[in-house]
């Protein structure tokens, strides 16, 4: 008698499971435009969020600017399914190394912008450059992450028309 596993290994496609970690380290990634989407949704008084977390309105656009390479992952992503549009697998293949690219850049910009004396007024900051740093430490050694952007579901065959 075969053990049903804990935790299924393949998704609904026959693919292999895409980690909850990578969804994190895409919401990490998106951060500047989520604050964004998050900003417009507030009423007027309280749109001040975005300049609390940007207090420069050209970080926010260098923010957005770095990030938007991992916008075409998640698009590719939506599309990993048997009826998905095919050419989106050439973006799928690379997205392991545009997530790499965009993380360490992301780490760099964080780390540039950061206030003088930040650990003594707003320590909090320190927060997304450690993750970050151990997202791209994942992304280069994660054997999961090398399967999951190996594979793209087949497109579904035609049935045969009957005679």
């Amino acid at each position: 008698m075969s053990k049903v596993p804990l935790w299924p290994v393949l998704d609904d496609y026959g693919l292999q499971k895409i980690p909850l970690r990578f969804y994190g380290l895409l919401l990490l990634l998106l951060r500047p435009y989520i604050c964004w989407v998050l900003t417009l949704t507030l009423p007027q008084e309280h749109r001040s969020m975005l300049a609390f977390i940007y207090p420069l309105q050209s970080d926010f656009i260098l923010a957005c600017l770095v990030a938007a390479p991992v916008l075409l992952l998640v698009a590719a992503q939506s599309q990993r399914k048997p009826k998905g549009y095919a050419p989106w697998r050439h973006v799928w293949r690379y997205g392991r190394f545009i997530m790499l690219v965009v993380a360490i850049a992301d780490f760099a910009f964080t780390l540039s912008h950061l206030p003088s004396q930040f650990m003594l007024d707003t320590p909090w900051r320190v927060v997304s450059p450690l993750l970050l740093l151990v997202g791209a430490i994942w992304l280069v050694y994660s054997q999961t992450l090398k399967m999951v952007f190996s594979e793209w579901p087949l497109p579904p065959e035609s049935k045969p028309a009957a005679d």
